[in-house]
């Protein structure tokens, strides 16, 4: 899909212990001041958005504690959606900037499995990853949006899997040329190429693309090595578009100019509003 796109707008949702609160920005009459920065890749580590509110209710304070539920919305009229759902683990006093008072918020993504016990698991000569992977989620509790992996490591000589769970998922992702990443919140285990299910986004200069592509060779990653280690292919692509959440890890976007024509798959970037522009840059990869 591509299409132009107006009237940038987001939406803030805070589940508290008494009350859902919603804070937005755009053409309604409830609108307030928002700002935000919003990391996106496919590396396994947590990120953290950081959003300020501006004005918002005094009472609203002391309802909003560490440990609520939140999620961040954005996008254009008649297009807008998640760009990240977690929890808050951090909250601040509010300060005054000019003739406003901000409050800031952090939200780590996804679901907190820091506190998951170790586990302790042995697995047979000759077992397959994709056997694996799903006990290690089951024994741990851990809700695992498993898409695919490009090589389905054979363990020959078998497979503990003695430490936390998130070590031990990252690990069998690496040895499978797969990415284990949180996507909108949801911890996701995926193959950058494989195509299912992945955001899609036609991106020119018509559809809101305003700075590059500029392209680098990712040869250092092959230096040592017949086949790519990493799974992520030769070519790294760099742009920035206005903010668009479609635009996230591994989706597939046809970045295109007129010096470029290439499809390309996204694995990192990030998404900010200022209060003047909303962007999202972003890296990408190609085979």
């Amino acid at each position: 899909m591509g299409k132009p796109q107006f009237n940038f707008e987001c939406k803030v949702v805070v589940h508290t212990a008494n009350a859902n609160l919603t804070y937005q920005y755009g053409k309604m009459k409830d609108s307030i001041e928002i700002h935000f920065t919003v990391p996106f890749s496919n590396e396994t580590e947590k990120h953290i958005t950081e959003i300020e509110l501006f004005n918002i209710d005094p009472n609203h304070f002391n309802l909003i504690q560490p440990g609520n539920k939140a999620e961040l919305y954005a996008g254009y009229s008649g297009d807008v959606g998640l760009l990240v759902s977690g929890t808050i683990y951090k909250t601040t006093i509010p300060y005054a900037e000019d003739a406003d008072t901000a409050y800031k918020i952090r939200i780590l993504e996804g679901e907190d499995y820091t506190r998951k016990p170790k586990i302790n698991m042995t697995f047979a000569n000759n077992t397959y990853a994709s056997t694996i992977i799903p006990q290690v989620v089951s024994t741990a509790g851990i809700n695992l949006r498993y898409i695919s992996i490009k090589d389905n490591k054979c363990y020959n000589d078998g497979f503990t899997a003695d430490d936390h769970p998130m070590e031990v998922l990252s690990t069998l992702a690496q040895d499978c040329k797969a990415s284990l990443f949180y996507l909108r919140g949801q911890l996701t285990m995926r193959y950058v190429y494989d195509g299912n299910g992945a955001d899609q986004f036609d991106l020119s200069p018509a559809t809101g693309l305003v700075e590059g592509p500029t392209r680098e060779s990712r040869d250092d990653d092959w230096a040592d090595y017949e086949d790519d280690d990493d799974g992520l292919g030769a070519w790294s692509y760099s742009a920035t578009s206005i903010l668009n959440y479609h635009l996230t890890t591994f989706a597939w976007v046809k970045l295109h100019n007129k010096y470029a024509n290439v499809g390309v798959m996204v694995i990192n970037g990030e998404h900010s509003f200022d209060g003047e522009e909303a962007r999202t840059e972003f890296e990408a990869v190609t085979q």
